[in-house]
C-alpha cells in the first residue's frame, strides 16, 4: 500500500538477527509505566521489551513497547510508545521487530506525541505498519508532525484515531532539509515553465501536438508524434 520497500530493505533478515527477547524488568523511580499501558493491560503480567537497547535515562527518542497476553483470549496486546523527536532507528527496532513477527491475533496500540524527526526512521516504522499481519491502531495525543504524521497516516483508516488536544502537521521535507526540496521543485517549475512558453508554445499553436497531448506532457509523458501523422495535423507534405 505504502511502497515503502525500499526503505525496509533488508528488514527482514535485519529482523530474525536482532529478534529481542523480552525480558521483565522492576519499576524504578527513573521509568513509569505510562498510565495507556496500565489502562490496556489491567490485570495482566507486563513484559518491558525495550530492555536491551534502552536509552540512557532523560532520553527523549526511546520508544517503549510493552507485551502482555489477554487471559480471555490469549491474544497478545503491544503498547509502544512514540514520543520526543524521532532520532535513530536503532530506538524503533523492537516495535518493529513486534510488528514484523505479529500473528493475526495480535493487538498493537501505538501512541504518538512527537514533532517528527529523521523521515527514514519514520518510513521504517511505517513499512512495518504496512506489513504487520496484526491489527494495529495509531493514536495522535498531542503534536503528531512530520514523520510522527507518517506513522499515524500508515495504519488502516479504521484504525487511525487522534485526542481531543491532538495537532497533525504535514509538510514537505524542505523543513528539515534547509530547503533543499523546495529549491529543486521551484528550478524544475521554472524549467517546466520554460519548456512551455518556447519549445511546447509553438508547437501546440501550430497543431504539432494536440491539447490532450500538452496536457500528458505537463504529467509528465513523452508524446511521439510519426511523420505521417505530424502531416496530417499541419497539412504539409513530405519534404521529399
Amino acid at each position: 500500500m505504502f511502497g515503502y520497500d525500499d526503505l525496509l530493505g533488508g528488514m527482514a533478515d535485519f529482523n530474525v538477527e536482532n529478534k529481542v527477547t523480552p525480558k521483565s524488568i522492576p519499576h524504578t523511580e527513573d521509568f513509569k509505566m505510562p498510565p495507556q499501558a496500565n489502562a490496556d493491560c489491567k490485570n495482566m503480567d507486563i513484559t518491558y521489551i525495550t530492555a536491551d537497547i534502552r536509552p540512557e535515562k532523560g532520553a527523549m527518542n526511546q520508544c517503549p513497547v510493552f507485551l502482555s497476553i489477554d487471559p480471555q483470549t490469549n491474544a497478545k496486546i503491544i503498547s509502544a510508545y512514540i514520543s520526543g523527536p524521532i532520532g535513530e532507528v536503532n530506538n524503533y527496532v523492537d516495535l518493529i521487530d513486534v510488528l514484523l513477527t505479529a500473528t493475526s491475533e495480535d493487538v498493537i496500540k501505538i501512541y504518538i506525541d512527537s514533532p517528527g524527526g529523521m523521515i527514514a526512521s519514520g518510513g521504517l516504522v511505517a513499512s512495518a505498519i504496512d506489513h504487520c499481519a496484526g491489527k494495529v491502531y495509531t493514536i495522535a495525543r498531542g503534536l503528531c508532525a512530520s514523520a510522527a504524521a507518517l506513522i499515524h497516516s500508515a495504519a488502516k483508516p479504521e484504525y487511525t484515531s487522534v485526542s481531543p488536544l491532538a495537532v497533525m502537521l504535514y509538510h514537505m521535507s524542505s523543513h528539515a532539509d534547509s530547503g533543499v526540496s523546495t529549491g529543486i521543485k521551484g528550478r524544475a517549475q521554472n524549467q517546466v515553465k520554460y519548456v512551455n512558453e518556447t519549445l511546447l508554445k509553438k508547437a501546440r499553436a501550430d497543431h504539432h501536438i494536440t491539447d490532450e497531448e500538452f496536457a500528458r506532457i505537463q504529467a509528465g509523458e513523452d508524446i511521439i508524434v510519426p511523420a505521417v501523422e505530424w502531416m496530417k495535423r499541419t497539412g504539409k507534405g513530405s519534404e521529399e
